[in-house]
């Protein structure tokens, strides 16, 4: 049975560069502020840090840290690591619950050529739907939200939210609102987005959250600003049949749909 609200967390990560256990302790006392009610928890990209690590690693770290969420029903949506193995990497993150613990992968469909990705990361492979609370869902890393074919493959297949798991830099971010604001009204869909904040990128470059909110009528977006925190917000998801009155932006393109599936040989 569909949720008609439901109550998203966005947690806004004071991310240090080059600690790794630094962040697993904060991310754990973060994750412990999570209220009980909460439908989904999105953490940003390389929250960890920006070093490779092994898919064993990446698991274990995420598996002890959903132990620490209190909110049975919620459903973590893990950020996006530079993991694999070997000379496979790819930016991957997880679904998962204590309900369902199994990890569901989702992968970064396009590395960034700009921050120099490409030269160590493989195109993504997954790009999956998960079903929770009756209410299906996806994710889109970082960059990924640039490119309308990945959003739109999601929401064609039946989500109704999209996460965005990214880390940006400062002088990004008002354009990253855009995106998603563009993102959810032209697919008529929630975008959720998480930024770290309080960090730099390797060349300096400063990442001061910005983490929001993009409502399906392309005329709400609510945001974190820049301090650190845990973030809740609720959403209704009637709001998406109501807009989806008027617009047919989905339903004008869905004899296509075939093609826009597998335009990216997309693993579901």
């Amino acid at each position: 049975m569909r949720s008609e609200k439901l109550k998203i967390t966005i947690i806004q990560f004071p991310r240090k560069l080059h600690n790794p256990a630094l962040n697993i302790r904060l991310m754990g006392e973060y994750l412990q502020q999570v209220p009980e009610d909460s439908d989904a928890v999105l953490l940003p990209e390389t929250w960890l840090g920006g070093e490779k690590i092994p898919i064993e690693q990446y698991e274990e770290t995420a598996f002890s840290l959903l132990a620490k969420l209190k909110a049975p029903q919620c459903l973590l949506v893990a950020g996006a690591h530079y993991i694999g193995s070997t000379n496979h990497f790819f930016s991957r993150g997880f679904f998962c619950s204590k309900k369902d613990p199994r990890p569901v992968y989702y992968d970064k469909q396009f590395p960034s050529n700009a921050i120099g990705e490409r030269k160590y990361i493989e195109k993504g492979v997954f790009l999956p739907l998960v079903e929770h609370n009756g209410v299906k869902m996806g994710a889109a890393v970082c960059v990924d939200l640039f490119y309308p074919e990945v959003v739109r493959s999601l929401a064609i297949r039946g989500a109704l939210i999209i996460f965005n798991p990214a880390s940006i830099p400062e002088h990004r971010a008002s354009m990253w609102q855009q995106l998603g604001v563009a993102r959810a009204s032209e697919n008529t869909v929630y975008v959720v987005m998480a930024n770290n904040t309080a960090s730099r990128y390797p060349d300096g470059r400063a990442v001061e959250g910005g983490s929001f909110i993009a409502f399906p009528d392309g005329a709400t977006l609510l945001s974190c600003g820049k301090e650190p925190g845990v973030f809740n917000f609720t959403i209704s998801i009637d709001l998406i049949d109501t807009v989806r009155q008027r617009w047919k932006y989905l339903e004008d393109i869905r004899e296509n749909q075939e093609k826009i599936k597998q335009l990216y040989n997309i693993t579901s």
